[in-house]
């Protein structure tokens, strides 16, 4: 659905921040198939990944003008799209989808005792939610979707040593907040 646009980035930029349909409309094609490929990634079900999707268009065109430009707008809308499909999970959350969650993540982290088995999946979420946005993604991206730290790269267009160091980060992130839980007895370690 991306197409080339005759406007700067900026242009478009005002034109949302004015609600205007037809700006609103050009970002969201520049967009679209970023933000389709990583939900679809995530919610398999071709129908919800693009009721999320929407959902964070609409976040994004509601909160336009809290963009900063500070980082890419895709950076700003890969934000947006994970917080939309923390909140989706958070909605349905069915057993399954928690088993399935806390069992990938546990293929990843290997821990001395159940740690992960006694998080609730709003938990585990939250923790995941809570990493910088780059560390968050890799995480997924690699505990949650399986990809490699080539496929990672390059799909995030960072470098492979970025990949495995933002999944090192990640594991000291939760390894904190894990200790932060009162379980501090715990060792944790990533497989890479």
């Amino acid at each position: 659905m991306a197409g080339k646009s005759t406007y700067s980035e900026d242009e478009i930029l005002e034109g949302c921040r004015k609600n205007d349909r037809h700006f609103q409309e050009v970002f969201y094609k520049q967009h679209f198939d970023m933000m389709f490929g990583l939900c679809k990634s995530r919610i398999r079900d071709g129908e919800e990944a693009m009721l999320v999707v929407n959902d964070a268009f609409l976040k994004a065109f509601k909160n336009i003008g809290q963009y900063s430009h500070k980082g890419s707008v895709g950076a700003w809308l890969r934000r947006i799209l994970f917080n939309a499909i923390a909140d989706y999970y958070r909605k349905i959350k069915p057993t399954h989808m928690a088993e399935e969650l806390v069992e990938k993540v546990n293929k990843v982290l290997v821990l001395n005792g159940q740690v992960l088995n006694d998080l609730y999946f709003e938990d585990l979420v939250r923790l995941i939610e809570e990493m910088p946005t780059t560390t968050k993604e890799v995480f997924t991206l690699f505990a949650v979707d399986g990809y490699t730290h080539a496929d990672i790269a390059e799909k995030l267009g960072i470098p492979e040593g970025s990949s495995k160091w933002q999944l090192h980060q990640a594991r000291k992130l939760l390894k904190a907040k894990l200790e932060r839980l009162d379980r501090s007895d715990q060792k944790l370690k990533l497989r890479t």
